[in-house]
C-alpha cells in the first residue's frame, strides 16, 4: 500500500491497517491518531513528526523507521520491533513498550515519562538525556546502553540489567533498583539520592563522585567498585559486600556500615567518626591509619589489623 492510498482511506474513517505492508513509505507530519498498525510492516518508514496518539502498534515492525519527534503518547507498542529505529525527541509519554525490541534504537532526548518498558530490550540503545521519570523498566535489558544525563527519577528498574551501560550524570533519585544487575556500569557523577539498591549488584562499577545520600544498599554487592569521591551521607550499607573496592575521599556521615565486608578494600581520606560499624569486617583492609584502627575496634568493627 502506498502512502496516498492509506491517507485517503484514513480520511474516509478507516482506522484498521493491521497486517499491511507499509515499509518504506513517507507518512511524515501526518495526523494518524488512534490508527491500528498492529502486526504491520513499517520498516524504514518515515514517521517523523507524525501524530500517532493512542495508536495500536502491537507486534508492529519498525526496524530502522524514522520516528524522530513523533507524537507517540499512550501508543501501544507492546512487543514492537524497533531495531535501529530513530526515536530522537519522540514523545512516548505513558506509552506501552513492554517486551518491545529496541536494540540499538536512538531515543536521545525522548520523553518516556510513565512509559511501560517492562522486560523491554534496550541493549546498546541511546537514551542520552531522555526523560524516564516514573517509567517502569522492571527486568528491562539496558546492557551496553548510553543513558548519559538521562532522568530516571522514581523509575522502576528493579531486576533490570544495566551491565556495562553508561549512566554518567544520570538522575536516579528515589528510583527502585532492587536486585538490579549493574556490573561494570559507569555511574560517574550519577545522582542516586534515596535510591533503593537493596541486593543490587554493582560489582566493578564506576561510582566516582556519585551521590548516594540516604540510599538503601543493604546486601548490595560493590566488589571492586570505584567509589572515589562518592557521597554516602546517611546511606545504609548494612551487610553490603565491598571487597576490593576503592574508598578514596568518600563522604561518610551517619552512614550505616554494620556487618558490611571491606575485605582488601582501599581507604584514603575517609572519616568514620559518625558511622555505625558494629560487626563490620575490615579483613586485610588497606590504607587505614592507626587512629582509624583504634576507633574502629573501639566501636565494634571486626578483623581490624593488629595495631603496631
Amino acid at each position: 500500500m502506498k502512502a496516498q492510498e492509506l491517507l485517503q482511506q484514513y480520511a474516509a474513517n478507516r482506522k484498521d491497517f493491521s497486517n499491511e505492508n507499509l515499509s518504506g513509505i513517507d507518512l511524515s507530519n501526518e495526523n494518524l491518531s488512534e490508527i491500528n498498525f498492529s502486526h504491520a510492516d513499517l520498516g524504514r518508514t518515515d514517521l517523523s513528526y507524525v501524530n500517532l496518539y493512542r495508536a495500536k502498534m502491537v507486534w508492529t515492525e519498525l526496524n530502522r523507521a524514522n520516528l524522530q519527534q513523533a507524537n507517540l503518547m499512550q501508543v501501544d507498542l507492546c512487543r514492537g520491533i524497533l531495531f535501529r529505529a530513530d526515536l530522537r525527541a519522540a514523545n512516548l509519554t505513558q506509552a506501552n513498550l513492554s517486551n518491545a525490541q529496541l536494540y540499538l534504537a536512538n531515543l536521545e532526548s525522548a520523553n518516556l515519562t510513565q512509559a511501560n518498558l517492562i522486560e523491554a530490550s534496550l541493549e546498546e540503545a541511546c537514551l542520552s538525556q531522555a526523560d524516564l521519570r516514573k517509567a517502569n523498566l522492571y527486568k528491562a535489558l539496558l546492557k551496553g546502553s548510553n543513558c548519559t544525563a538521562a532522568n530516571f527519577e522514581r523509575a522502576n528498574l528493579s531486576r533490570a540489567n544495566g551491565q556495562e551501560a553508561n549512566f554518567s550524570q544520570a538522575h536516579l533519585e528515589q528510583a527502585d533498583l532492587e536486585k538490579a544487575k549493574f556490573t561494570q556500569t559507569i555511574l560517574h557523577e550519577a545522582n542516586l539520592t534515596e535510591t533503593n539498591l537493596v541486593e543490587a549488584n554493582l560489582s566493578y562499577a564506576d561510582l566516582t563522585k556519585a551521590i548516594l545520600a540516604k540510599a538503601q544498599l543493604e546486601l548490595a554487592k560493590l566488589v571492586n567498585a570505584n567509589l572515589s569521591g562518592a557521597d554516602f551521607t546517611e546511606a545504609s550499607l548494612f551487610k553490603a559486600n565491598l571487597t576490593g573496592a576503592i574508598f578514596k575521599s568518600v563522604t561518610l556521615k551517619r552512614t550505616d556500615l554494620r556487618g558490611a565486608k571491606f575485605k582488601n578494600t582501599y581507604f584514603e581520606g575517609v572519616d568514620f567518626s559518625t558511622c555505625r560499624v558494629k560487626g563490620t569486617l575490615f579483613t586485610d583492609a588497606r590504607g587505614l591509619t592507626t587512629q582509624q584502627k583504634q576507633w574502629l575496634i573501639a566501636n565494634g568493627a571486626l578483623n581490624v589489623a593488629i595495631l603496631n
